[in-house]
């Protein structure tokens, strides 16, 4: 009996023990679960009451405190083998994890947040908004056979003094013979240009097209050509009644445009026949010298100025001012000449622009007077009268080429009318319309240029 009762206290000893060492164990896993969660800087919870001054200064005390895990490789998956290194070069490149525990929410967001905070961060959400870099390869993509080639236009650059980036033209007759749009499209393209490299990056066959053209630009030095140039109009269009068996067609790409090749002697014939009439005019003419490639520009425009608009004043006398504005009238004659390798033929960029304001209407806007009285005060609406030529021509050296744009407005700038409020012009008439006609004559390099003139009669075809 005595050794039953023995047993049986032992048995509920052990028991006890076991339960002692349960409690035990559930207490210091409690405990240490507490010290990590207060490691973590949770965000504050949603409050709608006033935050008193003792939570702050405990939450600024809080922030800065360091999170007990420092090691940034604690940051990735405990499935990795080793934290990613990153080097000086990609440092830029590769995007930084940026975990709660180290990036602590703000505290302002805080404040208006939930316990709970959102799966995206204010940070995480601006940087998928940011456009996605990545490294430059080793080698530029040559899907297409595209080969690097450098061309050396010294040549050309060191003996044009007067611009500031000859380069540059070479990069607009490039353009002008290739198209923009291959450059910006598949397959990738480069063009550039410094003042003695032109650096292209292109399939074989527009390296050939580009080698062609800057062939012509080194040929030459930079020398000076010389071209006569007459801006004529006449108002009735009828002179082509005698002039058309004098004249040989060419085709253009800008409609209502005209195109036409002579010889030299005809067209001193053409002109001593317009200027036998009495609506003829000739606006501009004589002697143009340019460096080969280069442009240069014939303007006779004048200003126009008018009231386009008032601005109110409130509280001041008068309540308004004129808002005013200037038209340009009149015409920019804009051309880019390049000789070909044998010099027998010449190609021209032409771009013409006219503006002339037809009318100006006026428009009375009632405004505040003295005394309480209502005045009138004077804008005007323009209406504009305008004409554009932008196409490129490739004729004989020894032919002149004629260019007629149809009946348009006059290029010569017309200001007339009486005079209107604030001094100005407030004119309402027609201004006068004419064919007008644009003779260039290709004369040569000039004097004491190194390259042979124009032997004999050229066969070539213009440029269609």
């Amino acid at each position: 009996m005595r050794s039953t009762y023995l047993q049986n206290l032992s048995t509920l000893c052990c028991l006890g023990l076991s339960v002692l060492c349960c409690v035990s164990s559930l207490a210091t896993f409690a405990s240490a679960q507490e010290v990590t969660d207060r490691s973590q800087r949770s965000p504050w919870r949603a409050s709608f009451n006033q935050v008193s001054p003792q939570a702050l200064k405990a939450n600024e005390s809080n922030a800065t405190r360091d999170p007990m895990n420092a090691d940034p490789r604690g940051n990735y998956s405990a499935n990795a083998a080793a934290a990613p290194t990153r080097s000086p070069m990609q440092a830029d490149t590769v995007p930084q994890l940026t975990p709660s525990a180290q990036n602590p929410q703000p505290f302002s967001n805080r404040l208006s947040g939930s316990s709970n905070p959102a799966p995206t961060s204010a940070a995480g959400s601006s940087s998928s908004l940011e456009t996605k870099v990545t490294r430059t390869q080793n080698q530029l993509p040559n899907e297409a056979g595209q080969v690097w080639r450098e061309y050396d236009i010294s040549p050309y650059t060191e003996n044009v003094k007067s611009v500031e980036k000859p380069q540059q033209a070479i990069l607009d007759w490039v353009l002008r013979e290739t198209g923009t749009e291959m450059w910006f499209n598949e397959p990738l393209g480069i063009l550039h240009a410094t003042k003695d490299r032109l650096i292209v990056y292109h399939t074989p066959e527009i390296q050939q097209e580009v080698k062609a053209i800057t062939d012509r630009f080194v040929r030459t030095r930079g020398q000076e050509q010389n071209f006569n140039i007459d801006l004529l109009t006449v108002e009735n269009p009828n002179w082509r009644s005698n002039a058309y068996p004098l004249l040989q067609t060419i085709d253009v790409q800008t409609p209502g445009v005209e195109a036409w090749m002579m010889s030299k002697e005809n067209a001193a014939i053409l002109i001593g026949q317009l200027r036998q009439r009495a609506d003829f005019r000739q606006h501009s003419g004589g002697e143009v010298k340019s460096h080969d490639g280069q442009s240069f520009v014939l303007e006779k425009t004048k200003p126009v100025a008018f009231v386009r608009s008032l601005r109110w004043l409130p509280g001041q006398f008068p309540s308004f001012e004129p808002l005013m504005t200037t038209i340009n009238e009149g015409y920019t004659l804009n051309i880019s000449s390049l000789s070909l390798l044998d010099n027998r033929a010449i190609e021209v960029a032409v771009k013409c622009d006219v503006d002339q304001v037809e009318t100006l209407t006026p428009i009375k806007i009632p405004v505040a007077g003295a005394g309480n009285t209502v005045q009138t005060a004077d804008i005007n609406v323009p209406e504009l009268i305008s004409w554009r030529l932008h196409e490129r021509f490739r004729w004989p050296s020894d032919q002149v080429l004629l260019l007629s744009c149809g009946v348009v407005a006059d290029p010569k700038p017309e200001t007339n009318g009486g005079t209107g409020v604030f001094g100005l012009r407030s004119r309402r008439k027609q201004t006068n319309r004419s064919d007008a006609l644009l003779l260039i004559e290709y004369r040569g390099p000039a004097t004491g240029a190194n390259l042979p003139r124009t032997a004999g009669r050229s066969s070539l075809a213009p440029l269609k």
